[in-house]
Parts: C-alpha cells; sequence; structure tokens
C-alpha cells in the first residue's frame, strides 16, 4: 500500500463476472467513501492493475477462462499485491481452506450483507494499514528478517519471500508473544479481531503456510510449535532493530 492511500480513499477493486452484483458492491463502496474499479474477469483484472493499483480486492472464485483460487496464487506470486478478500457462492468448508492455502486474506460466502461485506473490508485494511505504520523496523528472529511494513521475510542469503496481509498479522501476533502459548481463538483476535468467525481452522491454514515459508518443518516444527491443548507458541527468540 502506497503512502498516498493513507490519506486518499481507499480503492477497491471488486472482480466478479456478474454485472449485477459488480454494479451493487461499486455502488455500496461508493457510499461508503471508498472508490471502486470492476472487472469482469482475470483478464480484465490484470489491466485494471496496470492502470491503478487498488489498496484491495474483492475477487470471486467463480470466474469464465480462470477461476478466483487460480488467480489469488497468480496475485500471491507478486509481492507488491494488495491484500485479497474472496467472494464465493459455496458455504463449503474446501472452499475456503483452499482460498486460505492460495493466499486470500478473507472470504465471504455469497449471499452476503452490506455490513458484513464492509466490515470485512475495513477489518483488512485497517490490519494491513496497521502493519505499514506502526512496524516499520525489522524483526529479526531465527535466520530470519521479518519486515512487516514490506510484508515480507528475508533469510540469511537476503531471499525475499512475499507474505500475504493474513500472514503478516499472524507472524505479527507471535513475534510480540514470544515464548507465550496462544491459543486459536486469541490469534483470531490478534489478527481479525471482532470481525473473526468460528472457523477455527483458518489459524491451523495459516499457520501451516507460514511454517512452510519459513522452512520450520510441519512434524518437528522449531520456530511455531504446536502448544497441545492450547494453540501455538512461538519459541525463538525475537530482535527488533
Amino acid at each position: 500500500m502506497n503512502a498516498n492511500s493513507f490519506l486518499a480513499s481507499p480503492h477497491i477493486l471488486v472482480v466478479d463476472d456478474n454485472e449485477d452484483i459488480r454494479e451493487l458492491v461499486s455502488r455500496l463502496l461508493t457510499s461508503e467513501g471508498y472508490s471502486a474499479t470492476v472487472a469482469g474477469d482475470g483478464d480484465e483484472m490484470f489491466q485494471r492493475l496496470t492502470e491503478s493499483k487498488p489498496d484491495l480486492i474483492l475477487l470471486d472464485v467463480m470466474l469464465p477462462h480462470r477461476d478466483g483460487f487460480e488467480l489469488c496464487r497468480q496475485l500471491r506470486s507478486d509481492p507488491g499485491m494488495p491484500p485479497i478478500i474472496m467472494l464465493t457462492a459455496k458455504d463449503e468448508e474446501i472452499d475456503r481452506v483452499v482460498g486460505l492455502e492460495m493466499g486470500a486474506d478473507d472470504y465471504i460466502v455469497k449471499p452476503f450483507g452490506g455490513r458484513e461485506l464492509i466490515a470485512r473490508i475495513r477489518a483488512v485494511l485497517r490490519r494491513t494499514r496497521s502493519e505499514g505504520v506502526q512496524h516499520t523496523g525489522t524483526i529479526h528472529f531465527a535466520q530470519w528478517r521479518f519486515i512487516p511494513a514490506h510484508m515480507e521475510i528475508l533469510d540469511d542469503h537476503s531471499v525475499a519471500t512475499p507474505l500475504s496481509a493474513s500472514e503478516t498479522a499472524l507472524l505479527l501476533a507471535f513475534v510480540q508473544n514470544p515464548g507465550i502459548p496462544l491459543s486459536r481463538d486469541r490469534l483470531l483476535d490478534l489478527t481479525k479481531g471482532r470481525n473473526s468467525t468460528p472457523f477455527d481452522r483458518s489459524i491451523d491454514i495459516q499457520v501451516s503456510r507460514l511454517r512452510r515459508k519459513l522452512r520450520d518443518d510441519g512434524k518437528h516444527p522449531q520456530i511455531i510449535k504446536t502448544a497441545w491443548g492450547t494453540g501455538y507458541i512461538f519459541s525463538s527468540s525475537v530482535e527488533k532493530s
């Protein structure tokens, strides 16, 4: 997120092949003080991204040619991409799991209410902005350097690995509480606040993704350990600069 976005109205890119939904969501966002652009498929989405960078992408799962999961994976390969909220018409846990595995920061099941949509958008933007404003330094642990403002980690060879907004928030929760067992509910509070849902497995998925990026063996983790009966514990010492 660039510095100007802290002053300007947040810009949301809505990607959905249903014209009625695009228009409805666009009107809702505008009424809430956001600026909105729309796209009907992946090709149009990437075209919009060359024209201007949004602060957040609302990405539908069921799209022609390339579905939202594939597009989310492509977006996540670029560390400069904004946070992503996926829209799905299926209230199936597997869809939410796949979306989170692909790097989505949140998900909303259709049909959704306007209040819920705005609350989720505000939560993700607030979390992303907080990371950029309050955590501008570098955090050191194990062989890693964590730069929250850049949403990335760097290994001891300075090779960078991008993090999603939700992964950045989760890693921040851990490094700010080293050695303290954190329950899934507590991690949900720290990363999503009052806008969290009872889908506890989302934390497990994010931890799994974070372990892979930290090269932390899932069977015998040394950095993010499982606190049996509680949740997880960040076992590495932490230094800030």
